[in-house]
């Protein structure tokens, strides 16, 4: 290639090169720089979202809902549980457990609520559809811990070659 056809070249290949680098990297540098100086202008006027009343109403509607969630009918509880969780498992060819929480023998002031805790046995998918099918189940309280263990090889019998699944949900008789 010579060198005048080099120099026609030059101009569209940098041009193409520019258009380039505007849109990877310099257009969304270019916005974060004005919603940086936009920001700065809305700290520096005192327009602090953490004082704005609609704000804190917005934050106060939001965990109403998230302590909705957890209210559950308080002595059926463990009853009610029980009996939409075996319905949802055995409806997911899954194994399940129920251990009665036994009541303490001092009543502990530190905890706000009640703990029931499910055993359930299964594949390892069926347990994960188990486990999202009982999360969006309303009245029932929230899932608060879980434990998924992988199959056992000492294991033999009716249970051989499947996943634990301990869950643990939390509810709120008091609101």
């Amino acid at each position: 290639m010579s060198y005048s056809r080099k120099n026609k070249l030059l101009l569209p290949v940098a041009a193409l090169g520019m258009a380039l680098c505007w849109f990877f990297a310099i257009s969304r540098t270019f916005e974060a720089v004005k919603l940086h100086a936009e920001l700065q202008r809305e700290v520096e006027t005192g327009n602090d979202i953490s004082y704005n009343g609609a704000h804190t109403q917005k934050k106060l509607e939001a965990l109403r809902g998230i302590l909705k969630s957890y209210k559950v009918h308080g002595e059926n509880w463990s009853n009610e549980l029980w009996m939409r969780a075996s319905a949802i498992a055995m409806k997911g060819q899954v194994g399940i457990d129920y251990t009665m929480t036994r009541p303490e023998a001092e009543i502990d002031t530190t905890t706000i609520g009640s703990t029931e805790t499910l055993y359930c046995y299964g594949r390892y998918l069926q347990l994960v559809k188990l486990v999202d099918t009982l999360e969006r189940s309303k009245g029932i309280g929230k899932v608060s811990a879980l434990q998924i263990k992988s199959p056992k090889e000492e294991i033999r019998g009716e249970r051989a070659g499947q996943c634990a699944l301990k869950i643990e949900f939390k509810g709120l008789t008091n609101l």
